[in-house]
């Protein structure tokens, strides 16, 4: 079986309260059932052209892989189109560190991604950083990526709760990043999509401000109009100081029907 995926999408970039520019980039494709997130970091402007770089070379990267390539129907496929999102990435941060090497006011540049893409009935989610994917389904809200973060890995280690963790000054040390070296760790899952589920993508700046129960809350609120969910997201964001850009995109499965491979080929 097949499936076809009826999806709709929102989402929304803000530069805040207190920085001068938006060092974030986003981007999403109907067609293609793709959303990326980038949170760039790094020297005067260098953050706004990694995230920005990052974000158009995957998805161009992804868009000709789709364009010039046909997956046969087989449930094992979605490796290869992890593999698309793993190479994409992979070629993003090659480029990241070229322009960080031929231009000086670019060293040290990086960015987080996040990139959700739709395969048959499964949603792959991949990132580097603390850029985050959330899945909202029955009422529920769901963390569904870990942040690659020292603060993540002291939580996992046990040296700190996830209480004490709200409070601590080393919040934003990440441990991954697109441009911090030549060798990049992809972190890649498959997920299962169902009917009505809702998925946020969203920078630091988002869950920086907001805790967890107050995105549950707007989420519940306002699932049936994603477009006011972002704004309302973002809003929230700014009320609690918006000291950081803040992005987010949702990503709706409005329907996910089982196709023939008889009804594939005669359409």
């Amino acid at each position: 079986m097949s499936f076809q995926t009826v999806l709709e999408f929102a989402s929304l970039s803000d530069t805040g309260l207190v920085r001068a520019h938006n060092e974030d980039a986003i981007e999403t494709s109907q067609e293609i059932g793709l959303a990326i997130l980038a949170d760039g970091m790094g020297g005067y402007n260098a953050g706004e052209v990694a995230s920005r770089m990052s974000v158009e070379l995957i998805s161009k990267h992804i868009k000709q892989k789709q364009q010039s390539a046909w997956i046969p129907l087989l449930s094992r496929q979605t490796l290869v189109a992890s593999r698309w999102i793993n190479d994409a990435i992979s070629y993003a941060n090659e480029r990241v560190l070229a322009a960080a090497h031929e231009h000086a006011e670019y060293v040290g540049m990086g960015t987080t991604i996040v990139v959700a893409m739709c395969h048959q009935d499964k949603l792959l989610v991949a990132h580097v950083g603390d850029s985050r994917v959330y899945r909202y389904r029955r009422g529920e809200l769901k963390q569904i990526t870990r942040d690659h973060s020292v603060l993540q890995a002291q939580i996992d280690a046990g040296l700190i709760t996830e209480e004490q963790a709200q409070f601590s000054p080393i919040k934003n040390l990440i441990t991954r990043a697109i441009g911090a070296q030549v060798d990049i760790e992809v972190e890649i899952h498959d997920h299962q999509l169902e009917e009505g589920d809702i998925y946020l993508l969203c920078s630091d700046g988002l869950t920086d401000m907001l805790k967890y129960d107050q995105i549950h809350t707007i989420m519940k609120q306002h699932c049936a109009q994603l477009d006011l969910c972002c704004q309302t997201l973002i809003n929230g964001a700014n009320h609690s100081g918006g000291r950081d850009n803040i992005s987010v995109i949702l990503l709706k499965v409005n329907a996910l029907q089982q196709r023939k491979l008889m009804d594939i080929f005669a359409s």
